[in-house]
């Protein structure tokens, strides 16, 4: 039984970190080099929230920013915290950020996390 139960741990935890680097942002510089759109595909949630952060191109990027995550969902705390920090990064470079594309069960969970953590 606890070589069973070590098992289902180890193998959840594989499928964790494989899934955590499923993540991509798609950078697309508009025709003018005035604004960026970063389009998130994946699963966001802890595993996966150093990554996301990584993705940006902070000092570069013009002062509009759009972060698409139509094809992302937020999982937990986590990511609203990962979010923040990339919003926060982008202020340091007086950058606006707009996120777009959330469901309604992640546009929920982002309003009620972002600033508090």
């Amino acid at each position: 039984a606890i070589g069973g139960v070590g098992g289902v741990l180890f193998a959840s935890l594989l499928c964790a970190r494989r899934v955590a680097h499923g993540i991509h942002a798609e950078r697309q510089l508009s025709a003018g080099g005035d604004a960026v759109r970063y389009v998130v595909r994946g699963p966001l949630f802890f595993g996966s929230s150093n990554d996301l952060f990584e993705h940006f191109d902070y000092a570069h990027d013009p002062q509009d920013v759009t972060i698409d995550l139509t094809h992302a969902q937020i999982w937990d705390a986590s990511s609203v915290a990962a979010l923040d920090a990339i919003e926060n990064r982008y202020q340091r470079y007086n950058a606006r950020v707009k996120i777009t594309g959330l469901d309604a069960r992640s546009s929920d969970f982002h309003q009620r996390l972002s600033g508090t953590l």
